[in-house]
């Protein structure tokens, strides 16, 4: 039975079109995503490839339940006292770091163990925009979401992780389920008045898919917020890991092969980077409850964006 709900918005853009590939992996390949539909649904984001010399832009998503994370803690708990008792985050850029790089492997395996998914989006960069239509008009059309002063490159942010998120919530929430999105603290979240406009706008892009008339509440949060639990860290490192890796991984991954379904193998020596062979083949192999997909949006040889789907099977050869 599929998972993934699909949503009749064709103006919705780009993300419908990424939408509309999940849903037919999704179909095609029973298992590919678990259903989050028991209790709070938590989203939990973080990004990579931020930085001038980026051919892509990685944005990633942890999609739970509160109570599979509860039900992850004790896992946790062992796997922070024996690998990594002083309070050390895992994060990608960091596994040079001979105590984090022996953590890695064990991490991997403790996080497995988490019912929900790793949905993963990978932007060519070539695509300068989600929007259609000059950005800076439609943010005046939303002045209660976006003040007078957004950079251009921080709006484009906060719209393109708005649109996923909201395509998120679409696509595997309850109209009557609560969920609470966690994002890594960044330059579109540096002020409690820039995280309630972000907020707002997301709802606002959610009920446009949707059209919920009585929606559970979305709250949101960061990393650095003080409520936040010890575990919080180490569930941000999920996506962290991930998004680092499929950026490393992009020249050796499927783009857009103009059909519904293929396969594709990864040649022997494609990989050169150890840190993303070791998470990609954690992704193509893992036997646990926590699914990870791919989408893709790339430039294609007839200069349009094309949207794609992605499951991993097997791994990554050395």
């Amino acid at each position: 039975m599929a998972v993934w709900r699909r949503f009749n918005e064709p103006q919705a853009g780009f993300i419908y079109d990424l939408s509309e590939s999940l849903a037919i992996v999704d179909w095609r390949f029973p298992g590919t995503l678990e259903a989050v539909t028991d209790g709070v649904m938590v989203i939990v984001s973080d990004y990579s490839g931020q930085h001038k010399q980026a051919s892509h832009e990685a944005y990633s998503f942890l999609v739970t339940t509160g109570r599979a994370l509860n039900d992850w803690l004790p896992i946790r708990r062992e796997f922070r006292n024996r690998w990594l008792p002083d309070g050390r985050r895992i994060s990608f850029k960091d596994l040079r770091e001979p105590v984090r790089w022996r953590a890695l492997i064990p991490f991997l395996r403790a996080i497995g163990a988490i019912r929900g998914n790793v949905i993963t989006v990978l932007v060519d960069r070539r695509i300068k925009s989600f929007a259609e239509g000059d950005l800076a008009t439609l943010a005046k059309e939303f002045p209660d979401c976006f003040s007078s002063d957004l950079k251009p490159g921080t709006l484009e942010k906060m719209f393109r992780v708005s649109s996923l998120v909201a395509m998120l919530t679409a696509g595997l929430r309850e109209e009557y389920q609560r969920s609470f999105w966690i994002s890594d603290h960044d330059e579109t979240l540096d002020t409690f008045e820039r995280r309630e406009r972000f907020g707002r706008f997301t709802s606002y892009l959610t009920f446009g898919l949707t059209h919920w008339h009585k929606p559970a509440d979305m709250e949101f949060g960061t990393t650095e917020s003080p409520h936040m639990p010890p575990s919080a860290e180490d569930v941000a490192s999920i996506p962290d890991l991930i998004a680092g890796a499929c950026c490393q991984l992009r020249n050796v991954l499927p783009t857009y092969c103009g059909t519904e379904v293929w396969r594709r193998a990864v040649p022997p020596g494609a990989v050169k980077d150890r840190r993303a062979l070791v998470v990609g083949n954690w992704m193509a192999t893992a036997q646990g409850r926590l699914r990870q997909v791919l989408l893709r949006l790339e430039l294609g040889d007839d200069g349009l964006p094309h949207a794609s789907a992605q499951r991993f099977e097997g791994g990554l050869r050395r």
